[in-house]
């Protein structure tokens, strides 16, 4: 076992990842891992994610070689996942799964798996588009004044749109949007990200949808 350290160079750039669940900044190497992070940091299937994690060793054509994963991540139930993060135009090459099949081996090994996604699980929109919003908005650590004002609004009704809710607030939609975004990067209200770009006819609940 050991840890790679990510240093800048001419052929790679770095990409700084500031996560909330975990408490921390990670250093993700490809545009493609960051966009990544994005899905680890909101699936409420996922209660731990590392990048870079510990790696380990793997056997390919009579040599021992190092190996880390892109990611590390642990679901609910308490299983611990490997992610190796490629271009889809690279998966098929004949030498990469060579090397997959013997790291995943090695994973299994270990206790854990090995699982490959590429952009084409990453990059779905509006998904992407919208969590890439929650988390612009997910800084704040305390709930201000409107904000608890939403949640009991929702909370008395079920559900509500964007525009129902500025309509009986009487706010307007640029001021209540920031508020309400902030409440779905924090878990309190929740919303549909897989439907539609957030806007003002986007559903938000509290709990189980309505």
């Amino acid at each position: 076992m050991y840890r790679r350290n990510l240093k800048c160079s001419r052929v790679k750039n770095l990409y700084k990842f500031a996560s909330q669940k975990m408490d921390t900044v990670f250093t993700v190497e490809s545009s493609r891992e960051f966009d990544a992070c994005f899905h680890l940091e909101y699936d409420p299937k996922i209660i731990q994610f590392e990048a870079q994690p510990i790696g380990y060793k793997y056997q390919f054509e009579d040599k021992t070689l190092p190996y880390t994963p892109d990611f590390k991540m642990i679901d609910v139930n308490n299983v611990e996942t490997f992610v190796e993060v490629k271009p889809l135009c690279e998966t098929s090459d004949i030498d990469f799964k060579a090397r997959l099949k013997q790291k995943q081996a090695a994973a299994l090994e270990l206790g854990t798996s090995l699982v490959l996604i590429t952009e084409k699980q990453i990059r779905v929109n509006p998904v992407l588009n919208n969590l890439k919003l929650l988390h612009r908005y997910s800084g704040f650590q305390e709930f201000s004044p409107l904000q608890l004002k939403l949640l009991t609004l929702v909370c008395s009704t079920g559900s509500l749109t964007v525009l129902q809710i500025s309509e009986l607030l009487y706010l307007s939609l640029s001021e209540l949007m920031v508020s309400i975004i902030g409440l779905i990067s924090h878990g309190a209200l929740l919303t549909n990200l897989s439907e539609n770009d957030f806007g003002m006819q986007s559903k938000v609940w509290v709990g189980h949808e309505q």
